[in-house]
């Protein structure tokens, strides 16, 4: 392993990505406004090449070996074509976590709907599946299966998953949009550690974000404005979600047994109560919680005062 790649140099260059991200988007706010809305591709765009940026220059700072911690091995064809079938079921219990953190926001008022456009024809649906599907599955994978779970495998291959996994959540930085990233990005991250490869990562994030694409392009549903879940929609969520977490678990399990010879996997150095403690005790990791925290209760308040002023 690249002795390069330390786990607390990952907090703090995932500190000041996040501080310089949070300030980027602040001052766009400020000085677009509502024209954002007509501009969410550009942005999306240099949002993603800003990551890259941080990623590679990162990697020249530290001279980090970019192909033995990034990855960049033959994942296999059978793998692949596993990972293709598990998108789907597992998009749906993602969608299923969200949901649940919808229904329970709503009734503190509206819940504010994705920015991301409807694509209206063809053009826009491959612009969309580039823009939203393929530079996502290239530079954040770099960053979080790439970069961040590399350095973090020195505690272990599947307790580095599971941080970087939360680490990916709570990048989106957005409540409705938290849960099931941390789930999807469990199931990527043990993708690549099974596969020894960091393409499995881009392949899979690059399907969630195409497949989610494609669904509102033959849906031909308007954009919303507000997101809101009834009763009956919530439970028929839920047990959708439940069968599809199942056959998730399944495939996983398949997925498993014929990536045995591929994995390269390192044994843990301390318990999990440890490992715990060795993580949330570094100073970046708790000022990006509480930055987290308060931009959730921002978000939540915000919810609240749309519907006592009706703004």
């Amino acid at each position: 392993m690249n002795k390069k790649l330390t786990f607390t140099g990952a907090n703090i260059f995932f500190l000041v990505f996040t501080l310089v991200f949070l300030a980027y988007q602040m001052i766009l706010s400020f000085i677009m406004g509502t024209a954002i809305h007509d501009n969410i591709y550009l942005i999306i765009i240099i949002n993603e090449l800003g990551i890259l940026a941080f990623v590679l220059g990162y990697c020249l700072i530290k001279r980090i070996n970019i192909k033995e911690a990034f990855r960049f091995n033959n994942p296999g064809l059978i793998p692949m074509l596993m990972i293709t079938v598990i998108s789907l079921p597992a998009i749906f219990v993602a969608s299923m976590l969200n949901s649940l953190v919808i229904y329970l926001l709503q009734f503190l008022g509206d819940v504010p709907a994705s920015t991301i456009p409807v694509p209206q024809n063809v053009q826009e649906l491959l612009l969309g599946i580039l823009i939203v599907a393929v530079l996502p599955g290239v530079c954040e994978e770099l960053m979080h299966r790439g970069l961040l779970l590399r350095a973090y495998e020195r505690r272990g291959s599947y307790k580095a998953v599971v941080i970087v996994s939360v680490f990916f959540g709570l990048f989106h930085f957005d409540v409705t949009n938290l849960l099931g990233p941390i789930f999807l990005g469990l199931i990527i991250g043990y993708y690549v550690i099974r596969t020894n490869s960091i393409y499995a990562g881009i392949y899979a994030h690059f399907l969630n974000n195409c497949i989610s694409v494609l669904v509102q392009f033959l849906s031909k549903e308007p954009e919303k404005e507000t997101l809101a879940l009834t009763q009956v929609e919530l439970v028929s969520t839920v047990i959708f979600g439940i069968i599809s977490l199942v056959i998730t678990l399944g495939l996983m399990y398949a997925f498993k047994i014929v990536t045995e010879k591929r994995a390269v996997a390192i044994t843990p150095i301390a318990r999990v109560g440890q490992d715990i403690k060795a993580v949330l005790s570094h100073w970046p990791i708790i000022v990006i919680i509480v930055l987290y925290f308060l931009m959730a209760m921002l978000y939540i308040f915000s919810i609240l005062i749309t519907k006592v002023f009706g703004m």
